[in-house]
């Protein structure tokens, strides 16, 4: 067996130069890139619509489209991306998925009409969906147990510098003109180059590779991500990551069901509410009367998008101690009041209030499932099936952010924002019951051990 994989040997990247090491810093940095993107991509979008919408005259129906193109090539995205990464390895889809993005920006950013716009946002977000369970898969099996929850934490946090320096970007643009959404939309080319470059050289996942029969290929790729190792410390690991290999029939089972509905479901709660408000939330500022001009309502936005980040910031070292549960139920919690305060001082016309609510708002998003949806989506998996849970977790998010996106214009005209933000705040509640409900803790545990069921019970 192991002469057979010698013969066919799988190319691993240059992974006997010496001057290779920490190459577990290298793929946290590459995830990192690669949810700033996405954040960056998401995000310029909230600023791209005030001029976009005053130079094209876009109507309610049209900008819900718009918005929602890049969220339905994400929903696809991430259901081939994550069977693509668990078929053919991790590394596969390190490039394509950027080339197609950087088609995609260029493609939006030179539009001559909404159709081709629609295009192009469709582009990117296939090309983020694909990502998407890469970047997950790749934090879950490149990080030690005792520091994953960390490292999602720092991925995740990349997703808000990508949100905050696009708004910031788009902020600085707004001052070209009517043309100006355009530069915004060709700017995320400049984050996705340098992604490309970031990529080269990471390794195999030892992991994936261990379950697909080439440990020698396994035990190379091991000895770079781990260079203080022995060979027989190597070894041992490689060993302890075999295990009868795993059909996608055995997420029919009620115990792995249980565990696919608390991956999919809190996440698809948090992108209905979070997405929803968020593309449009400059928006609602400037329509509603709750800021004075465009450049208010992005630097409000980016002020919102801060407090998250920082609520990121304070779980970095915590999370691996408290757990992803209650964390993520907590956020929940905290999203729902402020967006329910949110709706009661908008019905007052409590400016003050607003801002108060949305900070409780960006706060709970910040120290709960911003992070940890991203985290259980991957970690609660065997290797074989961990991307296609979270290629399918990815994808149904998608959903509700799509239906959010397409809705949020149609029934703010309709309903008025307060009544919008009580069912948002409704979504989030039930978002936490469910996390506590299905809850299976995965802090401070192996990957290996995870894949064990017996044992595991609720937070």
């Amino acid at each position: 067996m192991m002469h057979q994989q010698e013969k066919e040997p799988i190319p691993l990247g240059n992974y006997s130069n010496p001057l290779v090491p920490r190459q577990r810093v290298h793929a946290l940095g590459a995830a990192m890139l690669g949810m700033l993107l996405d954040g960056y991509d998401l995000s310029i979008m909230a600023v791209v619509l005030l001029p976009l919408t005053t130079e094209w005259q876009l109507g309610a129906t049209e900008t819900g489209l718009l918005m929602a193109m890049a969220l339905l090539g994400s929903l696809l995205g991430g259901l081939f991306g994550g069977v693509f990464t668990d078929r053919f390895g991790r590394r596969k889809l390190l490039f394509p998925n950027i080339f197609l993005y950087v088609f995609g920006a260029l493609v939006s950013a030179f539009s001559p009409n909404i159709a081709s716009l629609f295009v192009g946002r469709f582009l990117t977000g296939l090309a983020i969906g694909l990502d998407y369970p890469l970047v997950a898969t790749i934090v879950a099996e490149y990080s030690p147990a005792a520091q994953r929850g960390n490292r999602f934490a720092r991925v995740n946090l990349a997703w808000y510098v990508g949100a905050l320096l696009s708004t910031g970007v788009g902020w600085a643009l707004l001052l070209i003109g009517p043309n100006s959404w355009r530069w915004m939309l060709g700017s995320a080319v400049v984050p996705a180059l340098a992604l490309l470059w970031l990529r080269r050289g990471l390794p195999e996942s030892p992991r994936w590779l261990t379950r697909n029969g080439h440990p020698a290929a396994a035990l190379e790729a091991l000895s770079c991500l781990q260079p203080t190792c022995s060979n027989v410390e190597l070894q041992e690991q490689i060993k302890g990551f075999q295990a009868k290999h795993q059909s996608w029939r055995v997420l029919l089972q009620k115990a792995w069901l249980r565990r696919l509905f608390l991956s999919i479901f809190p996440w698809f709660c948090l992108d209905v509410v979070g997405l929803g408000i968020g593309l449009y939330f400059p928006l609602v500022l400037r329509d509603n009367g709750l800021a004075s001009s465009n450049a208010t309502a992005a630097a409000l936005n980016a002020g919102f998008l801060l407090i998250s980040a920082l609520g990121i910031v304070y779980i970095l070292s915590r999370l691996d101690r408290w757990g992803r549960i209650p964390l993520q139920s907590a956020g929940f919690a905290l999203m729902s009041l402020g967006l329910a305060v949110f709706a009661l001082c908008s019905w007052n016309h409590w400016l003050t209030g607003v801002y108060i609510a949305a900070a409780v708002y960006s706060l709970g998003v910040g120290i709960g499932p911003g992070v940890t949806v991203f985290a259980l989506a991957v970690e609660i998996f065997p290797t074989e099936l961990r991307a296609s849970a979270a290629g399918l977790a990815t994808g149904l998010s998608r959903l509700g952010a799509f239906i959010s996106a397409v809705l949020f214009p149609i029934f703010e005209k309709s309903w008025g924002i307060p009544l919008i933000l009580v069912v948002m705040s409704a979504v989030a509640l039930l978002g936490m019951l469910v996390t506590l409900f299905y809850g299976v803790e995965s802090r401070l545990k192996s990957l290996e051990d995870l894949e064990n069921l017996e044992g595991q019970s609720k937070s």
